[in-house]
């Protein structure tokens, strides 16, 4: 088996021309030097160096192996150094993965608030669906996942496969609400009612399948027999697409409150359904059983033992859902 060892021996020694130098450099005695050339001879199963001559030459056997040494420890350093540099970053950076929706409407809400409490550490977030933050989670490319979850958690079940963060640690620190919306009329009745009863039926703007909002909702559906018919008319995996086409009055879609708030304040959008419709959503950060960098584990300790005081609940549920309510039922 070639030991690495002895390139670096044989590029030291084809600088130095001398054996007795290069051990020095190698810091091994001249006879241990000598027995791991002689090692690496007989792997390549040819002399390398033609000892005949004073001083003494490397072999064409010599030169080729020499070359390859070269750009094998090259590469190699190179790797090296870029792995180290890769871990300096992770270790002062901690990385999150969240559904898109979160990096609009929660983390900057949420991230000066924990800056407060981190000082300068820099924070990295990788938006994606629900299965693909799963995945960053899965193999290690970040420290925490942050997601939405449902009461009756639907969010976990619909995916397809049991998601990795099941049966991990989590702290819930914020919280959304889901509300069915849709464009008014000009008396402030919804266009798209999502009135009772099994001979009506609604325009319904739905989430993509991979969106887990929509894994939400469709397990509120599922679940209330009551409801129109519902007539599947656009899909979108963002929930800002969904919005552009309620307010465009193609038809009715749950929506985030943190997201259309001042459309509810402003009666561009109205609930198309009762209050029971709606989906109360935990905000979730999960976290892998293995040890994490020491600024991420910090953050996690803060974040355990601080709950749930640091959980952030938006204004708007105060603010702008019961009055908006209100308003939209008048």
């Amino acid at each position: 088996m070639l030991d690495i060892r002895w390139l670096e021996d044989l590029v030291v020694l084809a600088e130095t021309r001398n054996f007795t130098k290069a051990s020095e450099i190698r810091n091994v005695t001249q006879s241990g030097f000598s027995r791991r050339i002689q090692s690496l001879e007989h792997w390549a199963g040819t002399p390398l160096i033609d000892r005949r001559r004073n001083p003494f030459e490397l072999t064409d056997a010599g030169y080729r192996v020499l070359e390859a040494a070269s750009e094998t420890l090259n590469r190699l350093n190179a790797a090296r150094r870029a792995i180290r540099e890769d871990l300096d970053e992770r270790n002062r950076c901690i990385r999150f993965a969240a559904p898109h929706v979160l990096s609009v409407t929660f983390f900057p809400r949420w991230i000066p608030a924990i800056q407060n409490r981190l000082g300068g550490t820099r924070l990295a977030i990788v938006s994606d669906n629900l299965p693909g933050c799963a995945s960053a989670f899965e193999d290690g490319s970040v420290d925490f996942v942050v997601c939405l979850v449902d009461p009756s958690g639907a969010i976990f079940r619909t995916g397809g496969r049991p998601l990795p963060m099941e049966g991990c640690r989590y702290v819930t620190i914020g919280r959304e609400r889901l509300i069915p919306l849709s464009a008014a009329l000009e008396n402030g009745a919804p266009l798209h009612p999502l009135d009772v009863g099994p001979r009506r039926s609604a325009s319904y703007l739905a989430y993509s399948r991979e969106c887990s909002l929509g894994w939400a909702v469709e397990g509120l559906i599922a679940a209330r027999s009551d409801l129109p018919r519902l007539n599947n008319l656009y899909e979108n995996s963002l929930a800002d697409g969904l919005r552009t086409m309620a307010l465009s009055g193609l038809g009715v879609a749950w929506l985030p409150l943190t997201t259309t708030h001042n459309d509810i304040l402003r009666s561009r959008l109205v609930r198309a359904g009762s209050p029971d419709l709606d989906i109360d959503l935990e905000i979730r950060i999960y976290r892998p059983s293995h040890k994490l960098p020491s600024r991420a584990e910090n953050l996690w300790t803060q974040l355990d033992a601080a709950a749930p005081s640091l959980i952030l609940t938006p204004p708007e549920f105060a603010a702008l859902a019961e009055p908006a309510a209100a308003a939209a039922r008048m």
